[in-house]
């Protein structure tokens, strides 16, 4: 077993030896930032100064091949073939994470499968042991070939061991195909909870945006924040196509006159100012935001969803001034591999 040391905070921890280095890092508390656990975000980039590792797994496209020569790693796809030292890439500004609980194995009985609309699917399962975790964080399911898939909780980490996860149908989806089959009573297994999505207690105004399933996080961020009695000004921009495609609408209604100031602000993408609801913008939400905020320099930003739009939203409010470490995304990737379902 080969042990990992990270400079310059000088933290240890053993890896297995098929065990990637992210997770055996987050089975043994510590705390780092990453995304997605693929490959494809390369939030978990690193630099490796001494040892031999493979991370040959790791795309070109996460991460240029300049930046591996000179020692770039993702650590969510990398395995130890000797001791290692890894500097951790910590960005000027950035808060220091706080302390997370470490993931761990559930059995979830399905409780419910409902579509919400055309292509989202709303999954509730109850647990076999409660589970501690932040709002905002997502668990990963195994399914029968081994094979993970990531969904964000929808519910506050109040819910305890019932847990709500708002999923995408993907044609030739991983997971769609399971979704499919599901019925009440049947089983899966999971593991949680995984993510650095949460809200920071900055006292800053926070802009949330949102689209397609990416809607259960910032829900899971916003109904805590409630029962918090938090008092931060929050808006929360949902894109959507058009009317029908837009979720949720009761609670946050209901999140509406719990939150001291909150604003939701639906965009959808097919509507014209002349056939949009009176609450709601016509366009993308990137239009919206546009018109909305000139200076982005006062807020904390938590964008969810496909990677385009989180990479738009991200620049837009970069160019507004707000500083890209403020700018916490967590970009949802398809998978497009079909798999078995487990009775």
């Amino acid at each position: 077993m080969a042990r990992v040391t990270l400079v310059p905070t000088g933290e240890e921890f053993p890896v297995g030896e098929n065990e990637d280095i992210l997770t055996a890092a987050l089975h043994h508390g510590v705390n780092l930032q990453y995304g997605c656990r693929h490959g494809n975000c390369s939030s978990c980039k690193h630099w490796l100064l001494d040892g031999d590792v493979d991370d040959s797994a790791a795309s070109v496209y996460a991460i240029p091949r300049n930046e591996r020569e000179d020692g770039a790693i993702l650590l969510c796809c990398t395995y130890a073939e000797s001791d290692l030292v890894i500097e951790i890439d910590q960005h000027d500004g950035a808060e220091a994470l706080p302390p997370m609980t470490p993931p761990s194995p559930r059995r979830a009985t399905v409780l419910e499968v409902i579509s919400r609309t055309s292509n989202l699917v709303e999954l509730r399962v109850a647990l076999d042991a409660p589970l501690s975790f932040r709002a905002g964080q997502y668990a990963e399911f195994t399914l029968d070939t081994g094979e993970r898939r990531s969904y964000s909780l929808l519910n506050p980490p109040s819910s305890g061991s019932e847990l709500t996860f708002c999923i995408k149908r993907v044609q030739n989806g991983v997971f769609t195909a399971v979704l499919d089959q599901l019925e009440p009573g049947y089983h899966l297994h999971l593991e949680a909870p995984f993510g650095t999505m949460f809200l920071r207690e900055t006292g800053r105004p926070v802009i949330a945006v949102g689209t397609g399933s990416g809607i259960a996080p910032l829900l899971s961020m916003l109904s805590d924040a409630a029962e918090q009695n938090s008092d931060v000004p929050i808006r929360f921009y949902y894109g959507a196509r058009t009317t029908n495609d837009l979720v949720y609408l009761d609670k946050l209604a209901e999140l509406s006159t719990r939150l001291k100031d909150f604003q939701f602000i639906p965009c959808l993408s097919q509507g014209t100012p002349e056939t949009v609801p009176p609450n709601a913008r016509a366009g993308r939400v990137t239009r919206a935001i546009a018109e909305d905020i000139r200076d982005a320099s006062l807020y904390d930003a938590y964008l969810c969803g496909a990677p385009e739009m989180c990479d738009a939203v991200g620049r837009l409010l970069e160019a507004k001034g707000l500083p890209e470490v403020r700018i916490h995304a967590d970009k949802f990737y398809p998978a497009i591999e079909s798999a078995p379902v487990s009775a």
